[in-house]
């Protein structure tokens, strides 16, 4: 019989890719959520103790997801595949000069236009993919956003045509990151291509 978080994991399309986010555990529970559910292929962390710690020891693609600070740039690079909150320009090339790999990345949009959040308003976005197209070190794959906490649906939509105007216009990205335990079920029928799930898959 399976267990809650299996069946959980089972639900989720095949095409959508599962970012766990491990934020607030121990790597030993994040150890015994790999043995339990091996088809996982990447983790998330939004902390720089906590990559630290966990990146380390995991063999798995390793996302950050949280707000980047420019002094733990040196620290974080080395331990990531992936930064999914690239949310200023300035901060692309902060990472492009720092970067002994390739950092593949995806900028993270303020679809709501929401003063109060992080990210990349829809309307620069063009105008910031445009200048960051001959950066050496990064390779953009692809849009973030963090939900709402109302309308879901409603952004959710808008940051998928968005995406597929972008593909559209030969800017070629495949990861569209949105949706979390609180929503991530609206974004999958919204077409993310990926989900960030933490509290859910560890319940």
């Amino acid at each position: 019989m399976k267990s809650k978080r299996q069946e959980i994991f089972a639900k989720i399309p095949k095409h959508v890719e599962v970012c766990v986010v491990t934020k607030g555990r121990t790597l030993k529970e994040v150890q015994e959520l790999l043995a339990e559910i091996p088809e996982i292929s990447m983790i998330g962390e939004n902390r720089w103790p906590d990559c630290e710690e966990k990146f380390k020891k995991l063999p798995l693609e390793k996302h950050f997801i949280g707000r980047l600070q420019s002094n733990k740039l040196n620290k974080i690079l080395p331990l990531v595949d992936v930064i999914q909150s690239v949310d200023s320009f300035e901060l692309l090339q902060k990472i492009s000069q720092r970067a002994q790999k390739t950092i593949k990345y995806t900028f993270q949009v303020n679809i709501s236009n929401d003063p109060a959040k992080q990210g990349i308003l829809p309307k620069d976005l063009r105008s910031i993919i445009e200048k960051s197209r001959d950066i050496p070190n990064i390779e953009l794959i692809g849009l973030m956003t963090i939900g709402e906490q109302h309308n879901q649906e409603e952004y959710f939509t808008e940051f998928k045509k968005l995406f597929d105007q972008l593909n559209s216009e030969g800017i070629k990205m495949k990861v569209l990151s949105m949706g979390t335990s609180d929503d991530f079920e609206i974004a999958i029928r919204c077409g993310a291509t990926m989900v960030r799930i933490g509290k859910t898959i560890f319940s």
